[in-house]
């Protein structure tokens, strides 16, 4: 039969590429993402903008309110000459400086020129009133009451309390002009807003289809290349079970070739003759069978191992056969590389070495000893006396072929080391694996 090398291929993957359609989904959820982001802060701004304008205009009504509440001071005064009407003059006055100095950091902090000029013309009309009502009320202490009073019967403190007025009025207008242009800016981007967030949820879902469908079409093409390198596998298994099958059965005919010519020497009669070569044959199997594994223990005990898988080369009641070592007990999984190591070491012999010879014998032996991993170590020497000298050249210590890698095969399956080496004297194999 001869070998065919394994065939079996890792389909490619043919998933088609949808990177254009990730970059266009990308540059879209990032384009709406800076739109949003946008509209945010355009309406943080507007916020900030109309509540500035709310507190101006409450600055100024603090300002008007303070300015009269110090006019209606001095008037009392004037008219009464009473000292109390002094003290709500003053807490005017401290009110009035303490307003228009909250309306001027305000409107410093939306800055805007008709504001500014606004604001300069209300100071010195509210500074001018300030120094006409100082004025009054000095006069009036220092006991020139009639100048006083000529002073405010000259209507110059009510056109400045008019212009006041209206530097206020304009002021306030401007900015509730102001705040309204605000609420309609943050309606407007509100607005725009929601169908940006409609949208940019559209498109997430759709992201998420997308990735939905690719990643069902990868999973399938991975179950796919995986059912693939399994039969793979599979195939190879196959391929590989046929060769050792076939080995097995040329080694097979080999001993039992060599069994029925080494029975053939002797000068047994005929039947004897036979007798001896059925049992060897039957030996034979119940030997190979013993590298096939246990019969369902856990445990199989290593000398019953070694001694069924030699017993068709036992001649002479076992004569030709030695083996020594101490009980130990080795799990079923190692009873087939075991034994498969000790039947190609025991078929090489009786096609080449010592069985094949009439005189020649083996001498197994093996000892436990600690594990460098800890555990337990056996260690097995196989040496071969009396054969014909060794095909491979002395002192070699590798071989080439099918057997051969066999071994090496059952051998790494064990996680030991094995070492062979054909002196003149006979073959002999240095074998060692661990038991735990």
């Amino acid at each position: 039969m001869q070998d065919q090398p394994s065939t079996g291929r890792r389909p490619a993957l043919r998933i088609r590429s949808r990177a254009p359609v990730l970059v266009a989904i990308g540059a879209t959820l990032l384009a709406l993402g800076l739109a949003i982001g946008q509209t945010i802060v355009s309406q943080r701004a507007a916020r900030v903008e109309g509540r500035a304008s709310s507190d101006a205009l409450l600055a100024m009504h603090e300002v008007l309110e303070a300015t009269l509440d110090a006019e209606t001071g001095q008037r009392g005064y004037l008219l009464t000459h009473k000292i109390a009407y002094l003290e709500p003059y003053a807490d005017a006055r401290r009110r009035l400086d303490a307003s228009l100095k909250k309306l001027r950091t305000i409107l410093h902090a939306t800055p805007g020129d008709q504001d500014d000029r606004t604001l300069e013309r209300l100071s010195a009309l509210i500074g001018a009133k300030v120094a006409e009502l100082d004025r009054t009320i000095a006069l009036t202490r220092a006991g020139r009451n009639a100048e006083a009073l000529a002073l405010v019967d000259r209507d110059v403190g009510k056109r400045e309390m008019d212009t006041i007025r209206i530097e206020a009025r304009r002021l306030m207008d401007q900015k509730r002009d102001s705040r309204l242009t605000s609420v309609a800016r943050i309606n407007r981007l509100e607005a725009n807003l929601l169908p940006l967030i409609g949208v940019l949820g559209l498109m997430t879902l759709g992201l998420v289809v997308l990735a939905m469908v690719t990643e069902q079409r990868r999973a399938a093409a991975a179950a796919e290349a995986e059912q693939a390198e399994a039969l793979r596998a599979a195939n190879e298994r196959v391929n590989l079970l046929a060769r050792e099958l076939n080995h097995r059965v040329k080694n097979l005919f080999s001993v039992i070739l060599s069994i029925v010519s080494l029975s053939a020497r002797g000068n047994a009669p005929r039947d004897v003759m036979i007798e001896d070569i059925r049992a060897r044959i039957r030996a034979l199997a119940l030997a190979h069978s013993a590298t096939q594994g246990g019969d369902g223990n856990e445990a199989i005990d290593l000398r019953t191992t070694i001694a069924a898988t030699l017993e068709p080369y036992a001649l002479n009641n076992g004569e030709r056969v030695s083996i020594a070592g101490p009980d130990v007990a080795v799990p079923v999984r190692m009873v087939t590389p075991i034994g498969l190591i000790v039947h190609e070491l025991a078929t090489n012999a009786a096609k080449y070495g010592a069985f094949s010879a009439e005189g020649g014998k083996v001498r197994v032996s093996w000892e436990l000893v600690p594990g460098p991993q800890g555990g337990a170590l056996v260690r097995l020497a196989w040496r071969e006396e009396g054969g014909p000298p060794p095909a491979v050249p002395a002192g070699t210590t590798e071989a080439s072929g099918f057997g051969t890698r066999m071994i090496a095969l059952a051998v790494s399956q064990l996680g030991g080391r094995l070492e062979r080496h054909w002196p003149a004297a006979g073959a002999i194999a240095h074998f060692e694996f661990p038991v735990s």
